[in-house]
């Protein structure tokens, strides 16, 4: 069952990865005839037209053979060329047009020639990408001065002259993939102080959320018949939040290098680091189990609240429950190994998942276990509310009460956990566009920038969710565990004689003792 399960998810993510590049365009040489010569030889489709081939694009062009033969404008070529076959590269994640700019001055040199053409044929210039808002898009070599450059872009602080031997600038250096990727120990994308930063709260909410998650681990071990179901789940979802801690907090001891280097550079490749994939492997099974924990634990609820489970009939079915929630975690983390998605991240010297895998590696299988909680929690609303209708009111009173605990720790968990996987994920797409600036800026140098490495951010809202995990621990009945197993009651001295110990039946104090 669980082969079935990962060969599954494995096939979805490897078609997600196939739609995604046929999506993109793969880069193809240029075949049209107009378009020979231009400075670049690769193109991709569909182009900014619409068209999804070459033939039906060389086809659409012809409509535009006035303009071409008329000369009116020396630019008209190369625009109309970057817009039915536009630049491709490797380097570039998508195709590359022609600017604006040379688009408004092309129709305003040709505007009698495209007052020929046929109406249902439009050069739209608001197609084209704008380059002050940090788009990517191309001006053909000799073209004049169109527009102002924008402002130089952040964390590239470089010049041509400044770039080394291997052909990569200060604090970077040349992986075994042949790309620029930032050297091992040095400060490529951040200063010193950021990363310190980011240590300080990384390592401080790690030891955090270790101590609350212990906590509640050992007041389980203290009095295990305080956590039956439906209240189990959370214990597992404490250990496994302990384990992430504990990566974290190892990883503070071993130092970033030892975690997140491969050779002189960051690992590009997480796999070609065994240290970077124990430290991945361990953070992202056990994170995403916790999650699936989370939803054991709303499924316990409902089936407790609205079908009447009992305790028993839940223990029964804990089988079922630890293998959705270990093989759930098993199959993303088996996928993302597979797939080769493990990059390393400088700012906090950690492995994690790339940029361009954030979204389907963490925002579909976390995002469908919360969505899931979600909806488990609003259905067994209805059914605590008519338990506590039918007990006395003390009971009523205990369910309320237990009811409400529930909530409030859920509800923490589920915000952090929420807000953590939807800032990795936009900061992963907001990365990975400025990096595609990076590499248009850097274009003519050779120069490719990393699209690792992810915020302290979110790894600091995920270890704050093991905080929150073991939440469910702190209250008064834990002190008073703890008091009973701390302080134990006194007992009489064991040569004391029989009759004489207070635990004896026998045993009666004197009312009244005499002074004499």
């Amino acid at each position: 069952m669980m082969a079935r399960i990962f060969c599954v998810l494995l096939l979805i993510s490897v078609v997600a990865c196939d739609q995604e590049d046929a999506e993109s365009g793969k880069c193809e040489r240029i075949r049209l005839s107009q378009c020979q010569d231009l400075g670049y030889n690769w193109t991709a489709m569909p182009n900014l037209m619409g068209h999804s081939d070459q033939k039906e694009a060389e086809e659409a062009m012809s409509a535009f053979a006035g303009i071409l033969s008329s000369e009116c404008s020396v630019h008209a070529r190369f625009l109309l060329c970057s817009a039915f076959a536009p630049l491709c590269s490797e380097q570039v994640s998508g195709s590359v047009s022609a600017c604006r700019a040379l688009c408004e001055k092309v129709v305003e040199d040709c505007k009698s020639q495209i007052k020929l053409l046929s109406p249902n044929i439009l050069l739209d210039c608001s197609t084209f990408p704008l380059r002050p808002d940090r788009r990517l898009c191309m001006r053909p070599p000799n073209a004049s001065e169109l527009e102002p450059e924008p402002p130089p872009l952040p964390h590239w602080p470089f010049h041509d002259n400044e770039l080394r031997e291997h052909g990569c600038p200060p604090a970077y250096a040349r992986a075994p993939t042949g790309e620029c990727w930032p050297a091992c120990g040095q400060h490529a994308r951040y200063t010193e102080g950021n990363k310190k930063t980011a240590e300080i709260w990384m390592i401080t909410l790690a030891w955090f959320s270790l101590l609350s998650t212990s906590f509640a681990l050992l007041t389980f071990c203290a009095e295990p018949s305080r956590y039956r179901y439906p209240e189990r789940p959370v214990v597992w979802m404490a250990a496994c939040h302990a384990i992430v801690a504990l990566s974290h907090v190892a990883r503070g001891w071993l130092g970033a290098k030892a975690a997140s280097c491969s050779g002189a550079t960051l690992a590009v490749d997480g796999l070609a680091s065994p240290t970077c994939v124990a430290f991945f492997s361990l953070t992202y099974y056990f994170t995403l189990a916790a999650d699936a924990w989370f939803a054991n634990a709303c499924v316990a609820w409902y089936l407790t609240a609205a079908s009447e489970w009992s305790t028993e009939a839940l223990e029964r079915a804990a089988a079922y429950l630890h293998a959705v929630a270990w093989g759930w975690a098993g199959a993303w983390t088996a996928a993302a190994l597979a797939l080769r998605r493990v990059t390393a991240d400088e700012l906090t010297g950690t492995c994690g998942i790339s940029d361009t895998a954030a979204a389907a590696l963490i925002g579909v299988p976390r995002g469908a276990l919360l969505l899931t909680s979600i909806a488990l929690a609003i259905a067994a609303y209805p059914g605590i509310m008519r338990v506590r209708r039918a007990l006395d009111s003390r009971g009523a009173k205990r369910v309320g009460r237990l009811a409400a605990r529930a909530a409030a720790g859920g509800l923490l968990y589920l915000l952090l956990a929420a807000f953590a996987t939807g800032t990795k994920v936009i900061e992963a797409k907001n990365r990975e566009a400025q990096t595609n600036l990076a590499l248009l800026a850097a274009l003519e140098a050779g120069i490719v920038k990393d699209t690792a490495g992810s915020s302290g951010v979110s790894v600091c809202l995920w270890l704050s969710c093991g905080i929150a995990a073991g939440a469910w621990a702190w209250s008064r009945k834990s002190t008073v565990v703890w008091r009973k197993a701390l302080c134990p009651p006194r007992k009489a001295p064991c040569c004391a004689p029989p009759l004489l110990r207070p635990q004896h039946p026998y045993y009666k104090r004197p009312l009244h003792v005499s002074r004499v």
